[in-house]
């Protein structure tokens, strides 16, 4: 459900939450806005806050098995201690909230105006950093390869039935890097990037990105036209300023669950929205997966690899406690 109130002023409530159809979600995605956003100098309007929870059976990460992939130590030092690696966890914060969903408004027309930043994407451990996040459309992506192994970068638009490959290219390592400076008892190892390689597309959409070798490795970006976007804080915490008077679809964005929702913003007044969304594996992935144990059993993981960075353990609760 959402709530909707005003602090400073009495307004229309936003309409009651609607299930986001994955469906729908995935065309608007990888569709062109069809207009360009106004820059507007010195652009001033109304304000949006609030927190994002998330409700449902929480949908558990994938799981798979690090001796089907290359360089299983390396990568294993994060993982469950049994041979086994998780795709990347999202834990609910306090009261559910969830850290890290993407907070955006579609189709604004003009407002102010956009920052202007390159987006650093980094592989490290065998984990793209940050593993959600945002950017404009048109923006460079730098990546950066901080492990001493090669990976394999995919780049993939989300449509409704699947993913559009857009760019392959493999992340070299920082030629001073050694697997058995992380490896070897009682030595650690001094992360350094190696070369950059640069990518950039001017659409809107979601971008997935994936590592060829190692596909427990992802990372996603939503790419919008305008600055009327944010990622929700550790408590789920969200802050728009400065939007142009009008009524918009607010949307939440994560792998773990969506949702979109209608509010109406004012001139100079502040809207508050805490906007629940339902936990669905509604994740398009470019092609179907196998279940989580391929073989059925778990006696094909090796429990010689050590989760010397982090145990990962999937201990959330499955059943919905609200």
């Amino acid at each position: 459900m959402v709530h909707v109130t005003t602090e400073t002023f009495p307004t229309r409530r936003g309409a009651t939450l609607a299930l986001f159809v994955a469906t729908f979600w995935w065309i608007f995605l990888s569709v062109d806005s069809g207009y360009a956003y106004k820059e507007v100098p010195n652009f001033t309007g109304g304000h949006l806050q609030g927190t994002v929870s998330i409700k449902g059976t929480l949908v558990p990460p994938r799981r798979f098995n690090l001796v089907l992939y290359a360089d299983p130590y390396y990568c294993g030092r994060i993982s469950d201690g049994q041979g086994w690696r998780f795709s990347p966890i999202t834990k609910p914060g306090p009261n559910r909230s969830l850290p890290g969903a993407i907070v955006f408004l579609e189709d604004v027309p003009q407002g102010k105006p956009v920052p202007s930043a390159p987006g650093i994407i980094q592989t490290k451990d065998c984990m793209f950093l940050p593993y959600v996040g945002t950017a404009k459309s048109g923006q460079r992506f730098h990546f950066q390869n901080w492990d001493p192994i090669e990976h394999k970068l995919e780049i993939f638009l989300t449509s409704s039935t699947g993913g559009v490959k857009l760019f392959g290219q493999v992340l070299p390592p920082h030629p001073d890097n050694r697997k058995s400076d992380f490896l070897s008892e009682g030595t650690t190892g001094i992360h350094q990037a190696g070369s950059e390689v640069i990518f950039a597309v001017d659409r809107t959409g979601t971008l997935l990105f994936r590592c060829r070798y190692h596909e427990y490795m992802e990372g996603w970006s939503v790419l919008v036209p305008h600055p009327y976007v944010t990622t929700a804080g550790k408590h789920g915490e969200f802050s728009l300023t400065d939007i142009p008077p009008g009524t918009y679809n607010l949307v939440i964005w994560h792998p773990m669950g969506q949702s979109t929702n209608t509010i109406h913003i004012l001139p100079d007044h502040t809207l508050d929205v805490d906007v629940d969304v339902l936990s669905t594996p509604a994740t398009i992935y470019p092609e179907d997966t196998l279940k989580p144990d391929p073989f059925g059993i778990d006696l094909v993981g090796d429990t010689h690899i050590v989760p010397s960075v982090d145990l990962q353990q999937w201990d959330v609760p499955t059943k919905d406690v609200r």
